[in-house]
């Protein structure tokens, strides 16, 4: 039985990597169910057994890669109390997961784009947002109550992370950029880490 539920696994995680390449390739809408399977030697069939459509399947691959990495930057910081290196930590792992799977975090480029059209895509997008900002509110909040961080909006600079986050890496992507991804990203964070960090040894 549970050879059977890991082989269920790992034909799910096939297709999906097999999707990955195609939608990376071709974008969503030249992308058919029939391109999937022969790029993952897997029948229709197969795919269907799994995913309802190729709607279900842009959806579900986008979950299945960005829970992964969610819980590995969760991971990284659960033995860290102090806030300011829990911050720290999440921008160096975000930095090289977002590094070592340029080809999921381009996909997101098209993900992210469609949901301004498609309304699942858009609630995705926004549980992502709202999710991302919590995580880092909740730090900066933590650093403001023992007095390592000042007084400000924890929202607002939770916001602020996000967007910085995300505008440098849908600019890498969406041109040819004159910087390194992760040294700009980290110089980004630092840069606002400084302002607000009562600490001048930052």
């Amino acid at each position: 039985m549970h050879t059977n539920n890991g082989n269920s696994v790992k034909r799910k995680e096939k297709i999906l990597e097999a999707a990955l390449l195609c939608f990376n390739e071709k974008g969503y809408h030249k992308t058919s169910i029939d391109n999937i399977a022969l790029n993952g030697k897997i029948s229709k069939g197969g795919i269907y057994y799994h995913f309802k459509s190729k709607d279900d399947l842009f959806l579900k691959l986008f979950n299945f890669r960005l829970n992964r990495y969610t819980e590995q930057l969760k991971a990284y910081i659960q033995e860290e109390s102090d806030p300011l290196k829990r911050i720290r930590i999440l921008i160096q792992k975000w930095g090289l997961i977002l590094k070592e799977n340029e080809d999921f975090f381009k996909f997101c480029m098209e993900f992210s784009s469609m949901g301004a059209r498609e309304n699942e895509i858009r609630k995705e997008m926004t549980s992502f947002y709202r999710s991302s900002v919590e995580i880092f509110r909740q730090i900066i909040e933590d650093g403001i109550s023992i007095g390592e961080f000042e007084n400000t909006d924890a929202e607002g600079i939770a916001r602020v992370i996000y967007f910085l986050s995300q505008g440098v890496f849908s600019t890498y992507f969406a041109a040819d950029c004159d910087f390194d991804l992760i040294e700009q990203h980290t110089f980004n964070m630092e840069t606002l880490l400084k302002s607000i960090t009562k600490s001048t040894d930052v």
